[in-house]
C-alpha cells in the first residue's frame, strides 16, 4: 500500500521513527491538529500505509458528529474495521447491544465501564500477539466514552506495543476533548500542528491533479486557498471538470475568462456536485444525512432502490472523489463535502428527510441508535415513532442512554395529561442515565396523578433510589416506608424495600433500626420464596451485626446469603455484597487468606459485571493488605479503586489508606494532602471515619507534635454515640495508646485498655487479644503483656502491629532495667518496621529507646529498598514471571484472579522499580534476575 502526500516530510519522518520503535515493542502516540481540509486524514493514510507495510495490524475509524451521543461509536468502528470476527470484538458487539447488562444501581456508568474494560482487554490481548496501531480521525467529534478509553490507553503505552494517532481541529468545542488533549500533552505525547502547504508543495499537488505545474493565472487563483490542500483540490477538480484548465506543455493554465477570485469552499464543492448526473446528485443529497460513513445496506434502505440501481451513481461519486470506500461501506471523502451537501437543503426538507430515513431504517431493523438519531432530528414524535420507542427502549437505553432519555422527554411533553406508561419509563431511564435529580422530579410528577396499584410501589422505589443517589437518606427512608405502607404490595417487593431501608439505616449508623428492617426483609423474602430478596436481607443483616461486634453471627448470615444466591453469584442490584460482608467478617476473625480470597473474587466479579461495588472491594483489599503488611499491593488496590467509577464515593477512604502508608514511609503524597485538607465532617457518621482521623494524627505525630496529634484523636475516640462500637475502630488503639502513654495521660490509657479488653472478651480473636494486651500492658506498665500482644499479633498475621508491641515492650523493659532484652525487642521492632518501609516508625523507635539509654542494633540498616529486585513484593514477582512468559494483562489477571486494571498497575510499578520503559525490556530484564 503506497500513499503519496504532498509536503509533510517532517511529519512523515517522525511517523516512520515511531513505527520503527513500535516494532521494537515501544508504545507511541501522536496528535495531528489542524484546520478542516489541511490534510490530517491524508497524513493518517500515510501512518496506515507505514504500519501495514511493517506488518502491523491497523484499527482505523473516524468520529462522526451525528454519533456524539452514542457511547463507543468511534472505537466500535475501529474494532469492526480491524477484525469483526475476533472473539473480543464479538463480545463487545454483544455488550453494546445489551446482551450482558448491569443492574440498575450501576446504570449507564456501570455499563460503560463494563464495555470499556472489554475494549481494553481486547486491545491488550491483541497487543500480546504483535504491534497494533489505533488511528482515530476527527477526534473533536468523538463520544465521551471513546475519549475515556483513549485516555486510559495513553497511560498504558509503556506496557503495550501500541501506536495511537488521532486527528482533531485546533479548537475542539467540548471540554472532554480539550481535557484529553491537555492530559496527552502533559504525558509527553507530541501534538503536531499541520501548517498550510508551502507554494512549492501546492504546485506539486496541482501537478498531480491537473497533469502540469500551475501557470501564472492558475497560481494566482489557487493562492486564494491559503495553502489548504482540500480547497486547492476542489478548485482544481471543479475547473478540470468544466474544461477550464489547459495543458501547455508541462504547464497547467486557465484562460483569461476565468475569475482569479476563488469561490468559497462550500460553493466550490456544491458546484462540483452539481456537475454530476442527476441520479448521483439525488443519492448524495439523501445519504449525506446518514452521517459521514454509511453501509451499502443503509443506502439501499433509505433510497428504497435495489443495489443494482445504485452501482452507476456510486461509481461516479467514487471517481469524482466525493465518496470513498471504507471498511465494508462508504464514506464522504471529507466531512466538509458532506456538510456542504446537507446544508444545500432547507431546514424543512432536512426534517422531512430525517423522518423518512428514520421510518426506513426502523422498518429494516437497523441498529436502534441509528434510528433514534433520525427520529430526534425529525422533531415531534408521531404514533409510529412512539410505537417504535416502546418496542426498542431497552436496547436503546443500554446502547445510547442520552438518546433514549431525550426521546422519552419529548414523548412525555407531547402526551396527554394523566398516567402514561412512557412517563414511568422516563423515570427508569433517568435513573439508568445517572440523573437522579431529574429522576426524582419525573417520579414525583408521575405520583401527582392516580397510578395503578401494581405500579405505585415500583415508582416509589425508584424515587427512593433517586434520593439515595443524591445522599438524601432521611427522605429516602421516608419514601421506602411510604411504599411499604401500600396495600397489596407483593411480599418479594416488600422484602427488597425492607432491605433497601435496612441498608440506608446502616449507612446512617442507626443499627437498631437497620437490624429490624433487615429481619423483616429476610422474613418477607423467605415467605415469598424469593431467594434473591432473602439474600439481600441476609447480607444487610450481616453488615449490621458485623459493625455491632457480632462477627460470628454475621459470618453465618453472609455465608447463607451466598448460598441463597447460588451459582448466579452476587447480583449488581445488591449494593452490599455477601462476599464483601463475609470478607470483612473473616478479616476480623484473622482468617486473612480467606478474606482476601472473598475480596478478590468479589472485585473480579464486580469488574466483569460493571457492579458499583468495585471501589468498595478495592478499599477492602487495600485495608487488608495494609494490615497484612503487603503495602505495595495495598497501594495498587488503592490506585485501582481510584481509577474506577465510584458512585458510592469510596475514593476518600482509599486515599486515607494510601496516606497511612505514605506517612509511615515518610513520603508526602497527593493522598496525604487531600486527607489533611478535608473538612472535619467529611466522613462524619461513617464507619470509616476513623481512617481519616488516624491519618491526620499520624501526620502531626510524624512532624513531632505529639500533643496536637493526641488532641486531634481524643475528641473523636471519646465522643458519645454508637460509633465507638464500630468493630474496626480498635485499629488505631495501638497508636492512641502509645500517644497517651508518652504524654502521661493515664486516664485515657486506662479507658483504651478497658475498651480493648471488653472487645477481646466479646470476640477473642488474636488481633483483638493483641490490642487488649498492648493497651493493658502500657496502662499497667507490664512488659509481659506486651510480649503476649506481640505473640497474638504474629498469629493474627499483622506485622505492623507486631512491631508496635515490640517497640512498647522495649520501652518498658528499658525502664525496668532490662537493657539487653530491651535492645533485642527494639531491634525486632525496627526490623519489622523497615521490612514494611515504615522508616518513620523505625526512627521514632530509635528516638524513644535512645531516650531510655538503649542503643538499637538492627539487622537492617535502612528501610526496604524502593527499587531493584529486592523492592518487588511477592505478588509483583509472580506478575513479573508471567510478563517474562509473554502473558498479557488480561491473562495475568485470569491466572491471579485479579482485575485487568490491577494487573496493569502491578506491571507499571514493576517497571518503575526495575527502571524499564517498555514491556519488552521488562521481559528481558526478568530473565536476568534471580529466581525463587
Amino acid at each position: 500500500m503506497v500513499v503519496t502526500v504532498q509536503g509533510r516530510e517532517t511529519e512523515r519522518a517522525h511517523l516512520e521513527l515511531m513505527v520503527r520503535q513500535l516494532t521494537g515493542g515501544r508504545g507511541q502516540a501522536m496528535v495531528l491538529r489542524g484546520e478542516p481540509g489541511i490534510g490530517k486524514s491524508a497524513v493518517l493514510d500515510v501512518v496506515e500505509a507505514l504500519c501495514r507495510s511493517a506488518g502491523i495490524t491497523v484499527l482505523r475509524g473516524a468520529a462522526d458528529e451525528i454519533d456524539r451521543s452514542v457511547p463507543f461509536a468511534v472505537l466500535s468502528e475501529c474494532l469492526e474495521a480491524g477484525a469483526a470476527e475476533h472473539p473480543g470484538v464479538i463480545r463487545i458487539r454483544g455488550l453494546l447491544r445489551g446482551d450482558e447488562r448491569v443492574g440498575a444501581p450501576a446504570g449507564a456508568v456501570g455499563q460503560e465501564f463494563l464495555i470499556a474494560e472489554a475494549i481494553l482487554s481486547t486491545l491488550d490481548d491483541w497487543c500480546s500477539a504483535g504491534p497494533l496501531a489505533l488511528l482515530v480521525d476527527d477526534l473533536h467529534w468523538a463520544d465521551p466514552a471513546s475519549l475515556a478509553v483513549l485516555r486510559r490507553l495513553a497511560r498504558a503505552l509503556d506496557q503495550l506495543p501500541l501506536l495511537v494517532v488521532v486527528t482533531c481541529r485546533p479548537a475542539p468545542d467540548t471540554a472532554t476533548v480539550t481535557g484529553l488533549l491537555r492530559d496527552l500533552a502533559e504525558s509527553g505525547v507530541p501534538i503536531t500542528d499541520l501548517a498550510p502547504l508551502a507554494e512549492a508543495e501546492i504546485a506539486a499537488l496541482v501537478a498531480d491533479l491537473a497533469g502540469g505545474r500551475p501557470g501564472k493565472r492558475l497560481r494566482s487563483l489557487i493562492a486564494g486557498a491559503a495553502g489548504n490542500p482540500l480547497y486547492v483540490a476542489e478548485l482544481v477538480r471543479a475547473l478540470s471538470g468544466e474544461g477550464r484548465i489547459e495543458l501547455q506543455g508541462a504547464t497547467a493554465e486557465i484562460g483569461p475568462e476565468t475569475s482569479l477570485m476563488p469561490a468559497p469552499l462550500s460553493a466550490t464543492i456544491l458546484h462540483r456536485v452539481d456537475a454530476l448526473s442527476a441520479p448521483t446528485r439525488e443519492m448524495l443529497r439523501l445519504v449525506a444525512l446518514l452521517g459521514r460513513a454509511f453501509s451499502a445496506a443503509e443506502m439501499t434502505t433509505v433510497l428504497q432502490l435495489p443495489a443494482t440501481d445504485l452501482v452507476e451513481p456510486v461509481l461516479e461519486a467514487l471517481a469524482a472523489g466525493v465518496l470513498e470506500e471504507r471498511g465494508g461501506g462508504f464514506a464522504f471523502r471529507h466531512d466538509l463535502i458532506r456538510r456542504a451537501v446537507v446544508e444545500s437543503h432547507s431546514q424543512a426538507v432536512r426534517t422531512a428527510l430525517h423522518e423518512q430515513i428514520g421510518v426506513s431504517l426502523a422498518g429494516a431493523g437497523a441498529p436502534v441508535e441509528r434510528v433514534a438519531e433520525h427520529v430526534l432530528e425529525a422533531g415531534r414524535l408521531g404514533p409510529r415513532d412512539l410505537a417504535w420507542l416502546r418496542a426498542s427502549l431497552d436496547p436503546l437505553l443500554v446502547r445510547a442512554p442520552v438518546l433514549a432519555v431525550e426521546l422519552l422527554r419529548r414523548a412525555s411533553a407531547t402526551a396527554s395529561a394523566g398516567f402514561q406508561d412512557l412517563d414511568l419509563e422516563l423515570v427508569r431511564a433517568l435513573l439508568w442515565a445517572g440523573l437522579p435529580a431529574e429522576a426524582e422530579h419525573a417520579a414525583r410528577a408521575v405520583l401527582a396523578h392516580p397510578v395503578p396499584v401494581e405500579w405505585e410501589g415500583m415508582v416509589r422505589g425508584w424515587l427512593a433510589q433517586a434520593l439515595l443517589q443524591q445522599g438524601r437518606l432521611e427522605e429516602m427512608v421516608a419514601e421506602v416506608r411510604s411504599a411499604l405502607a401500600l396495600k397489596s404490595l407483593p411480599l418479594n417487593q416488600a422484602a427488597l424495600l425492607h432491605a433497601l431501608e435496612a441498608q440506608t439505616l446502616h449507612l446512617m449508623i442507626r443499627p437498631a433500626e437497620a437490624e429490624r428492617a433487615a429481619l423483616l426483609a429476610v422474613q418477607n423474602g423467605r415467605e415469598s420464596g424469593d431467594g434473591f430478596a432473602t439474600a439481600y436481607g441476609l447480607t444487610t443483616q450481616a453488615a449490621v451485626l458485623l459493625v455491632t461486634r457480632r462477627v460470628d453471627e454475621a459470618l453465618v448470615l453472609a455465608t447463607e446469603a451466598l448460598d441463597r444466591l447460588g451459582e448466579a453469584g452476587t447480583s449488581s442490584d445488591v449494593q452490599l455484597s455477601p462476599l464483601l460482608a463475609r470478607g470483612y467478617c473473616l478479616a476480623e476473625l484473622d482468617r486473612m487468606a480467606e478474606a482476601h480470597a472473598d475480596f478478590r473474587a468479589g472485585a473480579r466479579e464486580s469488574e466483569q459485571a460493571g457492579v458499583a461495588l468495585l471501589p468498595w472491594y478495592q478499599s477492602a483489599m487495600a485495608n487488608l493488605e495494609f494490615l497484612r503488611g503487603n503495602w505495595d499491593d495495598a497501594l495498587v488496590a488503592v490506585q485501582s479503586g481510584l481509577d474506577t467509577v465510584d458512585p458510592l464515593d469510596v475514593g476518600p477512604d482509599l486515599r486515607a489508606i494510601a496516606a497511612l502508608i505514605h506517612v509511615r514511609r515518610e513520603q508526602r503524597s497527593e493522598h496525604t494532602d487531600v486527607i489533611m485538607a478535608e473538612a472535619d465532617d467529611l466522613r462524619a457518621h461513617s464507619y470509616t471515619e476513623y481512617l481519616h482521623w488516624w491519618v491526620r494524627a499520624m501526620v502531626l505525630d510524624a512532624e513531632g507534635d505529639l500533643g496536637r496529634a493526641f488532641g486531634l484523636l481524643e475528641p473523636f475516640l471519646w465522643k458519645t454515640g454508637e460509633l465507638r462500637e464500630v468493630v474496626t475502630l480498635d485499629h488505631l488503639f495501638p497508636d492512641a495508646a502509645r500517644m497517651a502513654f508518652s504524654l502521661g495521660r493515664s486516664d485515657r490509657l486506662a479507658a483504651l485498655a478497658a475498651s480493648a479488653q471488653e472487645l477481646a472478651e466479646f470476640q477473642p480473636s488474636p488481633n483483638k487479644l493483641g490490642t487488649a494486651a498492648l493497651c493493658r500492658g502500657l496502662a499497667e506498665a507490664d512488659s509481659a503483656l506486651l510480649a503476649e500482644s506481640a505473640t497474638a499479633y504474629q498469629v493474627a498475621g499483622r506485622p505492623l502491629f507486631l512491631a508496635f508491641a515490640r517497640e512498647n515492650e522495649a520501652v518498658l523493659l528499658a525502664r525496668a532495667g532490662s537493657v539487653d532484652r530491651a535492645a533485642a525487642a527494639s531491634a525486632e521492632a525496627v526490623d519489622g518496621y523497615l521490612a514494611l518501609g515504615a522508616s518513620w516508625d523505625a526512627r521514632r523507635t530509635r528516638q524513644r529507646l535512645r531516650a531510655e539509654g538503649v542503643t538499637i542494633r538492627s539487622r537492617k540498616a535502612a528501610a526496604k529498598s524502593a527499587t531493584g529486585w529486592e523492592a518487588l513484593s511477592e505478588t509483583e514477582r509472580a506478575v513479573l514471571a508471567m510478563v517474562a512468559e509473554g502473558c498479557s494483562n488480561p491473562q495475568i489477571a485470569e491466572r491471579l484472579y485479579i482485575s485487568r486494571r490491577t494487573a496493569q498497575l502491578h506491571v507499571s510499578r514493576i517497571m518503575a522499580k526495575l527502571g524499564e520503559s517498555s514491556r519488552v525490556g521488562l521481559a528481558v530484564t526478568a530473565t536476568l534476575l534471580p529466581q525463587g
